[in-house]
């Protein structure tokens, strides 16, 4: 036995009530949240990330709140984006209104035109074009595909659909249209709305997709009211909450270009700015510094008003431009995605083990950090080989399977002393920072 592991069976058994929080963040961030709770995972000791007591979810972060809710893992919700049903189901265009909102604009145009010939002392082109947006549809994707496809994933793979008949609370998070108020899905408001239902409209990102109705209502991304309510697992009882956040501003500052675009070699290799790859570019920084700021306040305002709830807020590096621009339809940006989540997560835990080990152990939950930083070495040791990185990801030996597992990655790691692995991870840290 490893003197870690004899310093956690020495743990307190008595456990606080926890809670997972997942933010919103699109496909990527569903992503690299799957990839940061498989590093928590082989974090934990004796448990799994699905043994928390509460979990919280908004936007694409309410889909993988309801698996783990259900008991799904994190290494079956990655086989799970395997299959090419996330293009096909989640990227559904929203033909019909499309198409009838179409045969409307030669109408609408000639409205607009003759409006403004009547009007050209008080109005501009803008003015017409702006008016023309009332001619285009509400949204470009069927929010009523994802919950389709949310059904088809529960029942696949063993979860309810029912908020009532889920062991673990769940709460989804969306935004009233009618008047922005937020909402809450669970067990205990509006119960009788299918979780898959709830998942869509939580993740209706607006422009994106199609607002989601619910008796007669109208809903729309949870993200609009706050990117993740740790509130309300903390109104539920929850003295630790792990909250996971995709969504940071990127910090180009430090660079001397964008690595996407490449030195402008026409102007001396002068350093690029974001506004360089376009409003696409602007726009996503303008949105993830809002979520950011408002996140960080509201985890600030509870810390304050709860002193006695201890918040783990894991997020990526703000300079990692993979978190920025890949393209996640892609299955091997995915992998990789995934893969930088399980990496960037094992080693940002890892330097503040010692901290995180002291927070967690007052809520009864026990760390180890062995097993994690084999399979992160055998991951390096393959140079990233996207087959290793899908194994490692995908699967995760039970308790009685690790020994027959673990040489597999190498035997030699087997007998490594927690020493080693201090001496591995400092590497690991020179290597980050050079």
């Amino acid at each position: 036995m490893s003197t870690e592991d004899m310093e956690n069976s020495s743990a307190p058994t008595t456990r606080s009530k926890t809670a997972v929080v997942l933010a919103g963040g699109g496909l990527t961030g569903l992503v690299y949240e799957i990839g940061a709770l498989r590093a928590v995972n082989d974090l934990l000791v004796d448990q799994t990330v699905n043994d928390f007591d509460i979990y919280v979810g908004t936007s694409a972060g309410s889909l993988v709140s309801a698996g783990l809710a259900n008991g799904i893992a994190p290494e079956t919700m990655m086989q799970a984006l395997d299959r090419s049903v996330m293009r096909r189901d989640i990227m559904h265009f929203n033909t019909r209104e499309i198409v009838r909102r179409s045969l409307g604009l030669p109408q609408m145009l000639v409205r607009a035109w003759s409006h403004y010939l009547r009007n050209t002392k008080d109005m501009t082109l803008f003015d017409i074009l702006w008016f023309m947006l009332e001619g285009l549809p509400s949204a470009f994707y069927d929010s009523g595909k994802v919950a389709d496809y949310m059904t088809t994933l529960l029942a696949e793979l063993g979860g309810a659909n029912d908020f009532a008949q889920v062991a673990k609370d769940l709460f989804v998070i969306a935004t009233n249209l009618e008047n922005g108020d937020r909402m809450v899905f669970s067990r205990y408001e509006n119960s009788h709305v299918p979780i898959a239902q709830a998942v869509a409209a939580s993740s209706a990102v607006p422009i994106m997709y199609k607002p989601v109705r619910v008796d007669g209502v109208e809903y729309v991304d949870g993200g609009l009211r706050g990117n993740a309510s740790l509130d309300v697992a903390i109104e539920q009882g929850a003295k630790l909450v792990l909250c996971i956040n995709p969504l940071v501003p990127y910090d180009n500052s430090q660079d001397a270009f964008i690595p996407f675009l490449g030195p402008d070699k026409g102007t001396n290799a002068q350093r690029q700015h974001l506004s360089d790859k376009g409003l696409q570019a602007v726009a996503n920084q303008v949105f993830r510094t809002f979520t950011h700021a408002g996140l960080h306040y509201h985890i600030k305002q509870l810390r304050r008003s709860h002193p006695d709830v201890d918040i783990i807020l894991i997020e990526p590096r703000r300079n990692d431009y993979q978190m920025q621009f890949y393209n996640i339809m892609r299955f091997s940006a995915r992998l990789i995605i995934a893969r930088h989540g399980y990496e960037s997560v094992t080693l940002g835990l890892a330097e503040d083990y010692a901290q995180y080990k002291e927070i967690l152990a007052r809520h009864g939950v026990r760390l180890s950090r062995s097993f994690v930083m084999e399979e992160l070495a055998a991951i390096r040791e393959a140079d990233y080989d996207l087959a290793v990185v899908r194994e490692v990801l995908e699967k995760r030996p039970c308790p009685s399977q690790e020994a027959a597992h673990k040489p597999n990655l190498s035997t030699k790691r087997l007998s490594r002393t927690l020493d080693d692995l201090d001496q591995m991870l400092a590497q690991m840290g020179e290597r980050e920072a050079g």
